[in-house]
């Protein structure tokens, strides 16, 4: 059976780290409040299907390009907490150095995939807007919508690299 775990969240020491703490609050609440938005437009939605007899033109469309967004923006957040899930079952008979090298591989390798889905998503953004592609219904520009994700798959790479510092650095595991 699954346990609940309370992590304390702990903002780093280190002058940098601080400062990336910081920014990926305030992009994961800019991703709360894109998530807020989302939800009341499809309350609006469903008040215009049942008031009207039909939905919001292209509702679906925004929930899916708003739920990319925000859920985007919460992945840097969740990896400075050390939110993320982690499986220790077999690293739970090492010592703690042991653990922080494997949890500073592991960051780095989080870094590594983010910083590649953060160039590929800026090669796709400049494709898609070159082609003009656009959604089906509203016609929105599905380039601006990969343009409000890079940065934040950029800032999950910066965070893994400084996790695996932390790491590296004797930090908690």
């Amino acid at each position: 059976m699954a346990e609940s775990v309370l992590i304390q969240v702990i903002a780093p020491r280190d002058r940098f780290g601080r400062v990336l703490f910081r920014l990926c609050r305030a992009v994961a609440l800019t991703g709360g409040l894109t998530l807020l938005a989302v939800a009341a437009m499809t309350v609006a939605s469903v008040a215009s299907r049942a008031l009207a007899g039909h939905a919001l033109l292209g509702d679906f469309e925004l929930v899916q390009l708003g739920c990319a967004v925000a859920v985007a923006s919460f992945l840097p957040y969740g990896q400075m907490r050390r939110s993320h899930v982690l499986v220790d079952f077999f690293t739970s008979g090492l010592c703690s150095r042991s653990k922080r090298r494997l949890d500073a591989v592991g960051a780095l390798l989080l870094a590594t995939c983010a910083a590649a889905i953060a160039w590929q998503m800026t090669v796709g953004t400049l494709e898609i807007r070159a082609a003009g592609e656009t959604s089906m219904l509203l016609g929105v520009p599905v380039w601006s919508v990969y343009l409000l994700m890079v940065p934040s798959f950029a800032l999950l790479s910066l965070t893994g690299l400084h996790s695996a510092w932390s790491y590296l650095a004797g930090g908690e595991s």
